[in-house]
């Protein structure tokens, strides 16, 4: 029986195969010089007093340039194998070159195919018939509804609706083609065109977020290369649409938020994130990157104002309470009544979340650094009785530290430097308080080697 299937299986391939070589025999492929003559003709015809003015010769100078970008495309797609592109085209002119990037480029007579990974990635043309054959479609098919009475135009749009999603198609490819060449500019032009043929109203209503996000994401790649702070604008521009239409989430504005950053813009981040922080209001992240911006800023009253701001607005937002604290710190020479009051916020917003790791840590930091000044004066003191009231204080802070920083390492999950950040106070605090023998100090160290 196995034999059989074996048989059955290996019959089925070979003429599977035959089939593929009879369906590429069948194929009637593009001509690239007839489709020359036929883009000389047109071009010949718009200029015609007469025939430039039918709408009909602007629809089949349409077709005719989405024709000229096909040749040698038909057949295949993006990604298929080298296979596929024999089948239908026939031996490339040489073998196959490999260039220093394992890039494989097939060589034909007007079309270079290249190959990444065996995939189809890209081509580049040799001798074009046209530099920009979509664009040349696209400029036709508008120009042909132009040309067409008012009430009549939306029959010709529902004609011509196949042509226009094959369009869309092919400028997404081509988009793809430039952007594995490196040309983001052409890439970027490419997705645009989508977004500029989804104008026509044949398409209202319709809204294409993923060509809108496509095109952010390529003009930020843009402005990457060239340094241009504008391209970085042109995609912050994109993600706003995408806010606006609630596609995507507070990613939408995180990823705004670092393109203003690349551009030094700080305040235009602070801007944006308060924007999300309305829209998406439970949002922790955005806040953390908010209060984030102010603190680096080192604008502690515009900080306070926003997290006071979000703390009437949500009252059990748990990061304002924490970001509300450190900005609270953020300066030189605090007082006991300030680091109390911190204290008190990081308390509060452990009570409202408490399993924010970074919250507990940044308490215990804080009791261990009070801890550690207290010990400090307790070293230059020579009245006994202030000293042991300054050892009192020291012990009783550590004691609070080590409550907090165990809590840490309990609740910190993979974040390694968080946990190797609180078992190195914990070390410092079991030691000053204990000594090197005792089982708490111990234990610490044997934590640490295990990490």
């Amino acid at each position: 029986m196995k034999r059989l299937l074996l048989f059955i299986a290996v019959f089925l391939f070979v003429f599977s195969s035959v089939d593929a070589q009879d369906a590429a025999s069948q194929v009637i492929l593009l001509n690239y010089k007839t489709l020359a003559k036929k883009a000389s003709s047109s071009d010949e015809q718009i200029i015609d007093e007469k025939k430039g003015a039918k709408s009909s010769t602007w629809v089949k100078r349409g077709k005719i340039y989405q024709d000229v970008f096909n040749q040698g495309l038909e057949q295949i797609q993006l990604g298929s194998g080298a296979t596929s592109l024999k089948i239908f085209y026939g031996d490339p002119l040489s073998e196959p070159e490999i260039d220093s990037n394992n890039i494989e480029t097939y060589k034909y007579e007007t079309i270079n195919y290249l190959f990444e990974d065996a995939k189809l990635r890209g081509w580049s043309r040799n001798n074009p018939i046209n530099e920009d054959p979509l664009n040349v479609a696209l400029v036709s098919f508008q120009k042909s509804v132009e040309l067409t009475e008012a009430d009549k135009q939306m029959k010709l749009q529902e004609k011509l609706l196949p042509d226009l999603d094959e369009l869309k198609d092919q400028f997404q490819k081509s988009g793809q083609s430039n952007y594995f060449h490196g040309d983001y500019a052409l890439a970027l032009k490419d997705f645009e065109s989508i977004l500029e043929v989804n104008k026509f109203p044949i398409y209202e209503g319709i809204v294409d977020t993923m060509m809108i996000n496509f095109s952010g994401i390529v003009a930020r790649e843009l402005g990457r290369v060239s340094e241009d702070e504008a391209m970085y604008r042109h995609a912050i521009s994109y993600y706003k649409k995408l806010t606006e239409l609630n596609y995507g989430g507070t990613d939408m504005y995180i990823q705004m938020t670092r393109d203003y950053y690349s551009i030094g813009d700080t305040l235009g981040a602070i801007d944006n994130l308060r924007r999300g922080i309305i829209q998406y209001p439970d949002s922790s992240i955005l806040v953390t990157l908010a209060a984030q911006a102010y603190y680096l800023l080192g604008n502690n009253e515009g900080g306070m104002e926003f997290v006071d701001w979000k703390i009437k607005e949500t009252p059990d937002c748990a990061t304002a309470f924490y970001w509300k604290g450190l900005l609270l710190t953020n300066q030189d020479n605090l007082s006991e009544d300030t680091i109390a009051m911190a204290l008190d916020l990081y308390e509060q917003s452990i009570a409202i979340d408490p399993t924010q790791a970074t919250v507990w840590y940044q308490a215990g930091y804080v009791y261990y650094a009070v801890g550690a000044n207290y010990f400090e004066l307790e070293g230059y003191e020579d009245d006994p009785e202030y000293r042991a009231e300054l050892t009192e204080k020291g012990t009783s802070n550590y004691e609070k530290a080590a409550s907090k920083l165990e809590r840490t390492y309990e609740i910190a999950d993979d974040d390694y430097t968080l946990k190797t950040e609180a078992l190195d106070f914990l070390k410092r605090i079991y030691y000053k308080l204990y000594g090197n023998e005792d089982s708490r100090y111990l234990d610490v160290m044997k934590r640490i080697k295990s990490l």
